[in-house]
């Protein structure tokens, strides 16, 4: 019911630019016809396939019951017809969702709703802007990715017309993830992912698309990562890859400052340290260095640059033989 509403104020209060450059007036964009008569044309541009989250079976039936609630009808004018055509955005396919938008922009459509997934509505937001003569309006519950939380304002941004009634996308998610770090003070993190896994909430790449946008916000907030594409295992098990992708490419680099001055100087424990850590980073070792401080534990310091695994008893002792710690 909502998302009518939403259409209602996008149609009554939304300005719009006519990106072309060029007027190209059609009668049929017009809401009301020379009989006064008034019909706003929807397209549901959505699969047929039943296996994806937004399908046109589920969102067609959805939108029947809603036009038969009480607060949709007294939304619309009073006169105003309201009718949809569904057109199928077979597999999700960006190809098949352009074929579907210019088949339902020939129709005479006012509004599009959908496509869901990423890709297809990527491929119709960039041309919505310019099927009509200011545009077509999009509204959709997909556009998960960082790309669709830009600016969408002006003719410049690339999905203008494009709106997300949807209350989460991946943003989200990443930064839901970053303020758990941040409130363990966790500094390192693996990502794990299946790229074609999820493929019904988003299409194609789903989980491609979320570990993008969790890197891009990662690197904003200077968080490192490492990530891991299970389908690039090599024929691996899951201990081996994380003997891999942690023990053999992850390192912690403890030293204490002035340690083997009587060989070094001062300060030879720093100096041989950052020798070590210069050629860990040539070899691809992605480094902690951390200097061992007589106001901090070896626990704790464990706890905040490495995680729990490590700063258990056993994994304290395991360290303390490794650097000769008593």
């Amino acid at each position: 019911m909502w998302l009518f509403l939403l259409f209602l104020c996008v149609l009554s209060v939304g300005h719009c630019q006519n990106c072309r450059g060029e007027e190209r007036v059609r009668e049929c964009e017009n809401v009301c016809d020379q009989d006064g008569i008034c019909k706003v044309r929807a397209a549901l541009l959505l699969p047929k396939n039943t296996e994806y989250v937004a399908n046109l079976l589920i969102v067609e039936t959805v939108i029947e019951l809603a036009m038969q609630h009480e607060a949709v009808q007294q939304a619309f004018p009073t006169g105003l017809i309201f009718e949809w055509t569904t057109y199928d955005v077979t597999d999700c396919d960006a190809a098949y969702a352009v074929i579907s938008a210019i088949d339902a922009y020939n129709d005479c459509a006012h509004v599009f709703f959908g496509p869901a997934c990423d890709f297809a509505l990527a491929a119709v937001g960039r041309i919505a802007k310019f099927l009509g003569s200011t545009g077509t309006p999009i509204i959709t519950t997909g556009g998960y990715s960082f790309d669709f939380v830009k600016p969408k304002q002006t003719c410049l941004d690339e999905f203008y017309m494009t709106v997300r009634s949807g209350p989460l996308g991946f943003k989200d998610v990443a930064y839901f993830l970053i303020d758990i770090m941040r409130h363990y003070n966790w500094r390192q993190l693996l990502l794990i992912t299946e790229p074609e896994a999820q493929v019904h909430i988003a299409g194609k790449s789903t989980c491609h698309l979320m570990m993008k946008t969790f890197a891009n916000y990662l690197k904003k907030e200077n968080i490192t990562y490492i990530p891991w594409d299970t389908t690039s295992d090599g024929g691996k098990n899951n201990t081996e890859n994380l003997k891999i992708y942690l023990n053999y490419r992850y390192t912690i680099l403890l030293f204490d400052t002035p340690a083997y001055d009587e060989y070094l100087g001062g300060s030879g424990g720093f100096l041989l340290a950052s020798t070590i850590h210069t050629y860990l980073i040539i070899e691809g070792f992605t480094v902690v260095a951390k200097e061992l401080l007589a106001s901090e534990s070896h626990e704790d310091m464990l706890l905040v640059d490495v995680g729990n695994a490590y700063a258990s008893e056993f994994g304290l002792r395991s360290v303390y033989r490794c650097f000769g710690f008593q």
